[in-house]
């Protein structure tokens, strides 16, 4: 099986892939984002059971979430500056490789105790940012730039499916299985992937340059230490002088990274990249994106489960309506911008997220019933489902093919960093207008978060709109 490299192709198709080859490949990087978005959420409904079971404080429980997260974002420019330059299915198959591993160990950690499973969890959190940020790359790299909206549609439903099913199927192995199984059921999936890759997917490299190592050191150290902070706000006091230097640290380091990007004759992020308003707008509104999302998630989780009583089924069963038109909605949105273009998509679904939550606010801060709730969660899951595809379709559709890989790690890394800026943002409006003490507090706090998150989301309008119609691209 021959390399594809970025200037091959064949017949006005990427590499001359087939047009099956280019469907058994979405369907598998697909596939790898649900299982790596699934991991995200059961563990979620597993920590009462790890609280019993392996004794752990809460400290150790949000170590147990937050490990996956920031080794998933360690991951990201590395693996995809790697993939770039050694082969995009080959760092693929190993990020998926690392995921399955890990997903192993974190079931074989029970013996070892809460430590063991933090360590493994930041262990397959790398094996799954590798996968996600490869992932997309390869699905571009046999994409063809004009249905490259419609290939991001399938994998936005495939990941709006995971979401969906998360809690439930989180939820219904606890109760009918040890816990471990939340991570063994990853291994025969994780193993089947591994070989269809091989057997699929075309290895595709970009541009061969020397490896910016200062960068990866510089990049992945700002990374972790920036999101280790942001992730913990919630679980320590912001005064706490691990969060100030994280977060301080953190900047500079950033700082240093862009600045060492600029002089270095081989970059691992060539700043150029920014100038394009397709890219910089599409990572920009990705950023609002991930913040709304992930910190809306944060808060009415808690509502479900402290004012009205939920346990990890029936939080599940709550959240169907926010995430169950993502199926449809997704590849509808991908089609969509594939004739009309990302801007307009992407504004009007980040412009309905936004209203939705606002909307949900004012519902609980009037002491409405979670059944007024229904349709502002639809409309809301509606905008979330339209704009993640897109914001990746802008992101990557006119990317220059030998910089495939890096360009879906730099999204990736931005969007979760919008994901640990909004749950730091949650955390500080809710303990700065409320408080879990009463219920009016709770209200208060949880309707202060949500607007100031929807007011984030809405912001991400503005780069929308910096994204050129279709008819004025190349």
């Amino acid at each position: 099986m021959g390399i594809v490299t970025a200037s091959g192709s064949t017949a006005g198709v990427p590499g001359g892939v087939s047009s099956r080859k280019q469907r058994q490949t979405v369907v598998l990087a697909s596939v790898t984002a649900f299982m790596v978005g699934l991991d995200i959420l059961v563990i979620m409904v597993a920590l009462p059971t790890l609280f019993e079971t392996l004794r752990a404080s809460a400290s150790d429980l949000g170590w147990t979430v937050n490990s996956y997260e920031i080794g998933f974002a360690a991951a990201l420019l590395t693996s995809s500056a790697l993939g770039d330059r050694y082969g995009r299915r080959a760092v693929f198959v190993i990020g998926v490789a690392i995921f399955t591993a890990g997903s192993i160990w974190c079931a074989l950690s029970s013996a070892s105790g809460i430590g063991m499973l933090i360590i493994a969890r930041a262990f397959q959190g790398i094996g799954g940012g590798i996968g996600m940020a490869l992932g997309l790359s390869i699905v571009t790299a046999v994409t063809p730039p004009a249905k490259r909206g419609a290939a991001f549609g399938v994998w936005g439903a495939i990941m709006g499916i995971s979401i969906a099913l998360g809690p439930l199927i989180g939820g219904a192995i606890l109760h009918f299985m040890p816990w471990q199984w939340i991570f063994w059921v990853n291994v025969p999936i994780g193993l089947v992937l591994i070989v269809l890759s091989l057997l699929v997917i075309e290895e595709t490299k970009g541009d061969v340059r020397r490896l910016d190592i200062i960068g990866l050191i510089l990049s992945t150290t700002a990374i972790v230490l920036l999101l280790q902070a942001l992730l913990r706000i919630g679980s320590v006091s912001g005064s706490d002088p691990t969060i100030i230097v994280g977060l301080v640290a953190g900047s500079i380091g950033l700082l240093v990274f862009v600045q060492w990007e600029r002089k270095c004759s081989h970059p691992m992020i060539p700043l150029s990249m920014f100038r394009d308003r397709r890219f910089a707008g599409g990572c920009a509104a990705s950023f609002a994106l991930g913040a709304g999302l992930y910190g809306t998630a944060f808060m009415f989780t808690q509502y479900l489960q402290l004012v009205l009583g939920s346990n990890s089924i029936g939080v599940g069963l709550r959240l169907l309506p926010w995430v169950a038109v993502a199926p449809i909605v997704a590849p509808l949105a991908g089609v969509l911008a594939d004739r009309l273009g990302e801007r307009p998509i992407i504004a009007a679904a980040l412009t309905l997220f936004a209203g939705a939550f606002f909307a949900i606010g004012f519902l609980v801060m009037e002491g409405h019933t979670y059944a007024t709730m229904v349709v502002p969660l639809v409309i809301a899951g509606i905008g979330v489902a339209a704009a993640m595809p897109t914001t990746a379709t802008a992101v990557m559709r006119s990317t220059d093919p030998g910089r495939f890989a890096i360009a879906s790690g730099v999204s990736t890394t931005i969007r979760q960093a919008g994901a640990g800026f909004g749950v730091a943002l949650a955390v500080a409006m809710f303990s700065t207008f409320g408080g879990y003490e009463s219920g009016p507090e709770f209200f208060d706090g949880f309707s202060a978060a949500v607007y100031a998150l929807a007011a984030v989301t809405l912001l991400g309008v503005i780069p929308a709109v910096m994204i050129p119609p279709l008819k004025a691209r190349r």
